[in-house]
Parts: structure tokens; sequence; C-alpha cells
């Protein structure tokens, strides 16, 4: 192996700059596109328009403000607050880079406090931050799981201390994380879970210290769990073929280019198994309770859970940052070290140049896509229609882009996210009745596929909503166009009104 040579590791100051260099190496994307292409984004973004608005006389028609602890709050409590200070949709992407920064930071606050130092070594996070998860738009569990990652950093800073200490700096930890999203605080739960038992397994203590040390380690949990019981969800539970879990595990650098990605996730892969192997990596002991936990959380996780949907794919994202900031190089192969962090940087940036590249090709469509919105007369009632392939990840999605009606002509979208323990936006009867019989699948089979006319309700419901955008991932024509007007006709997004003379001799 040749001579010996130090690890890798840095004072506070070089590990600050490195940090925030790389912070802001993976905002650029941010800031070359005037909406992130996140499926979601648009949705969030309206609903946190409608926060501070309500209420208001155009807009309590249709919806209602209802706060209560509901365990899905991490955008809704931070990012109204941010556009005090700023235009909406900046305090929209600020919010990207926070949790960037909580993702990041929080690996390498656990390494920090595992090893006692600062290393580059943990700012291999920074390569998983444009995951599968953030195409989708799932803003607020990632911002809870970089909670979670910075609470356990402080569980595992805090074992020395007094008890009453840890119990009440606990609680506060697990409550936020709770609020923040209810899957980050399983995550938490779990990996605090195989930290207290491996801890147990390891030092194996009498029965009374072993029973003093569960409580300590469970009794943070129990202010949020009251609130979970107030809480309680409802809906399917679905597993999906076990041996879909494999593929999952891919997600964390699924991004545009099936080909280039998977190169890039498996080169990744092989170089720390063969670091591991070799022993030039090493993990923290007190990390493999917390790591059984997860890959077992991963395994049993059902892919719809209640109203989360994708549930498991949200967990390797979570076994990756943990294995990152719980491991360290060895000082003998520090040469190999500074070889492999090389190599990733050099990964990162070949993969963020794409993703630029991606995204401001989006920004063009988005920027033409504006005018369209705008053109909505101001509170309009918007229903939305959209083809079953909308819901997935795309280079530039415009499922839920009709969505900005509601933040910028104060209208009402029937396919806002408002969903009842979940959001803290209601809809008023009139607009939940709309927004029941406005189904996009069934507007898109009717107009755009030319299935059987719609039903007695629907055709009601349309007509006294007035208005209708249909999204396609590509490019399409209607094919029963009568009684709408255009407004706004582009390849993949049109915008109509109900013309009711015409529309009754459909």
């Amino acid at each position: 192996m040749g001579q010996a040579s130090e690890s890798v590791r840095l004072s506070s100051g070089r590990f600050l700059a490195l940090f925030a260099s790389l912070g802001l190496l993976c905002a650029l994307p941010l800031f070359l596109t005037p909406l992130p292409p996140l499926l979601d984004f648009p949705n969030h973004l309206a609903r946190m328009h409608l926060l501070p608005s309500l209420p208001s006389p155009a807009l309590e028609r249709f919806y209602a403000v209802a706060w209560a602890p509901l365990p899905n709050l991490a955008m809704d409590g931070l990012v109204p607050l941010l556009a005090r200070f700023m235009p909406l949709l900046w305090a929209g992407k600020l919010f990207v880079v926070l949790t960037f920064l909580l993702l990041a930071g929080g690996a390498a606050a656990i390494h920090r406090v595992l090893f006692r130092f600062w290393s580059p070594w943990s700012c291999l996070a920074f390569l998983l931050l444009y995951s599968r998860l953030l195409l989708w738009g799932f803003l607020g569990f990632l911002f809870g799981c970089g909670l979670a990652l910075f609470a356990f950093a402080a569980w595992l800073g805090l074992r020395e201390r007094h008890w009453l200490l840890r119990i009440a700096l606990g609680c506060v930890f697990a409550t936020a994380i709770y609020l923040a999203h209810l899957l980050a605080f399983g995550i938490y739960a779990v990996m605090i879970a195989g930290l207290e038992l491996g801890a147990l397994w390891r030092s194996r203590p009498k029965l009374g210290a072993a029973m003093r040390d569960l409580a300590i380690g469970g009794l943070p949990f129990l202010p949020a769990l009251i609130l979970m019981a107030l809480n309680s969800s409802t809906g399917r539970i679905l597993y999906a073929d076990p041996l879909r879990k494999l593929d999952l595990l891919f997600s964390v650098f699924d991004n545009y280019s099936r080909p280039f990605d998977v190169a890039c996730f498996a080169l990744l892969v092989v170089a720390i198994a063969i670091a591991f192997l070799r022993g030039w990596l090493r993990l923290a002991p007190q990390m493999a309770g917390p790591l059984l936990g997860l890959v077992l959380l991963y395994l049993a996780m059902p892919s719809q859970l209640f109203t989360a949907a994708g549930a498991d794919r949200r967990i390797p994202l979570m076994i990756f940052l943990a294995l990152i900031g719980g491991s360290h190089w060895s000082p003998t192969f520090g040469r190999w070290e500074r070889r492999f962090l090389a190599g990733a940087a050099a990964l990162l940036v070949v993969r963020l140049a794409m993703i630029c590249l991606v995204w401001r090709q989006g920004g063009a469509l988005y920027e033409e896509a504006l005018p369209g919105i705008d053109a909505l007369p101001h509170g309009a009632c918007v229903a939305v229609a959209m083809d079953r392939d909308g819901i997935s990840v795309q280079k530039v999605p415009l499922t839920h882009f009709p969505v900005l009606a509601v933040a910028r002509r104060d209208a009402f979208v029937t396919t806002l996210f408002a969903l009842p323990r979940q959001q803290p936006i209601t809809l008023t009867p009139e607009a939940a009745a709309l927004a029941d019989a406005l189904s996009a699948d069934a507007l898109w089979s009717d107009f755009v596929q030319g299935a059987p006319p719609l039903a007695p309700p629907t055709r009601d419901a349309l007509l006294a909503c007035g208005h209708v955008a249909f999204a396609g991932t590509k490019p399409f024509t209607l094919a029963k166009p009568a009684g709408l007007e255009p407004i706004f006709v582009m390849p993949r997004l049109q915008i109509y009104r109900v013309a009711p003379a015409g529309f009754s001799r459909r």
C-alpha cells in the first residue's frame, strides 16, 4: 500500500468554506430557471400563497385556513414567513436550498460528533441532493429528513449528558421532526431505536440500567405520539413487487438519463464497497444499529402508506446519508481518500452540469407557458385535465403547472393539494364539490382521447367552473373541442373557457 499518510482533516474554517462552496454549487440550477422543474413544486407554491392571504374576498369563496399540529408542515410553517421578505417564488427556492444544507449538514454533523473532526468525506452527501425524491417535489419530507439527521447528531452528542437534558431536548427534536413530516419522524425514531438497542447490545447492562436507558430514549417521542394519535391517518397500504426494492436503491442517483445515472451510481457504489472491503473506510460502531434499522424499515415499508405515495422509495437516501456520516477513512490511507474525493468532486460537477442544462431548457418552456396562466381572469375557477403519465418525474413537468393560477390569479384550481389531516388549507363545500366532480382523468379521457361523453354531474360542474386547463406529458390535440373557447394553446399546455352555448350541443 505504500507509505502511510494522514487522513484528510480540516479546521472548522476550512470545512465551512468547503461546505459553503459546495452548497452554492448545488444551488446553481435553481438560479437558472424561473421555476424549478419539480413535479409538486407549483402545487406547494400555491398553498404558500393562500396561507398568508386568507381570509380575503377573492379567495374565501373557495378556501379556508385550518391550522392544526399536522405532520406535514415543513413548507407551510417556513415559506410564508420567508415570503414576507422576498417574492414567493424566491422563498420557495430558498426553502430548497435550506433543505440541501440540512441534508448535507446533518451528515457532516453526525461525522463530527462521532469522530471529533471535520472531514471532506462527509461532503459526499452533496452528490445525493438531486435525487428522485427532489424531482418528485417531496420537499417537506426531505426537509424533515435533514432535521432528523441534525437531531440524531445532537442525540449522539448528548448521550453522556444529564438524562433530564436529553429528554427535554429530545422532545423538542422529535416534535419538530413530526410536524415537518410524519415519515421523516418514523425514520428518526428507527435511527434512535437502533442506536439505543445497539448500545445495550454492546454493553450488556443489568436489567434496571437497560430499562432506564430505553426509557430515556423513548420518552422524547411521547408528545409526538400523542399528536399522532389525535391525527390518525386512513388510506390504503399497498406492497409492490419485492424485487422492485433493488431498483429503488438507485433512486438516490436517478435523474434524467438512465444510462448515465446508472453508470454514475454503479461507479460510486463499487468504489465505496472496495474502500470498505479493503479497510480504507470504517463504520463507527454506534452506527451499526441505526443502519440495520433503516435497512429493515426499507424492506418492510409498503409502496403506498395511507396518503404517502412511494413510501419505500424514500428510505434509501437516508441509508446512504447515515452511511456517509457514520464512516471515516483510516489515517493510513489518506492518499486513497484524496483520490476518491477528487473523483467524487469531478462526478458532482458533471452531474450538476447535466442538471443545469435540463433545468435551463425547462425554464424556457415555463417562461413560454406563464402568459397562459396570466391570461385567466382574476378569481377564475379552473378544472385541470391531465394524462395518467403526468404523475411521474419528467424533464419539464406541467402536471401541476395550472395550479400556479392560485398564486398568480387568485383562482380556484381543482387539483390543489388540500387533503384533510395533511395540509392546513381546506376547501369550502362549494369548492370541494367541484373538485370531487371534476376528475382530471375523466376530463382528459373525454376531451383528448375522445372517450364516451362526460357524466351529467361532471358536465354540470364544468359549466359551473367555467375554465379548463389541459396538461400533457407530450404534445396533444383535443379530440372533442366543442364547447371550449381557446385562451392559450401550447403543444403540452392548453387553457380554455367553457362556452355554455357550444357545450350544450356536445
